[in-house]
């Protein structure tokens, strides 16, 4: 059975970028536009019976940025909390990396990414 990805991203050539190496990679994809929309779409499924095994967000994104996001799936009253997410942003700065750890991150990478690259650090988290 295929695993399921979101992808939290406002950009929608770098959804699009993704979601061609993951589909390519054999992974079914959901896609948000900000962390409000992410939070929404994962109760949607979950709802409707799917299950996300992995997300990927970035950082910079209108109404709920990808720390936010972050902090409300890690929650501890949060029905995502064990779903690993790892964080794909333009950002490098060590406290915003620090921040992400700290809220639950299980990996950062920085665009641009290498889609070898990303297809081995997801088979690190769900196989």
């Amino acid at each position: 059975m295929k695993k399921n990805i979101l992808i939290v991203d406002d950009s929608p050539t770098l959804r699009a970028s993704v979601n061609f190496v993951l589909t390519g990679g054999g992974y079914n994809v959901f896609q948000s536009e900000n962390g409000e929309a992410g939070l929404k779409m994962l109760e949607d499924l979950r709802k409707k019976g799917e299950r996300i095994n992995l997300i990927i967000s970035d950082v910079n994104m209108p109404k709920m940025n990808g720390l936010e996001f972050l902090r409300a799936v890690k929650d501890s009253k949060s029905l995502f909390k064990f779903i690993p997410v790892i964080i794909l942003t333009t950002e490098r700065e060590e406290i915003l990396k620090q921040q992400g750890r700290e809220y639950g991150a299980a990996g950062w990478m920085t665009k641009p990414f290498k889609p070898d690259l990303l297809l081995s650090i997801i088979k690190k988290f769900i196989r």
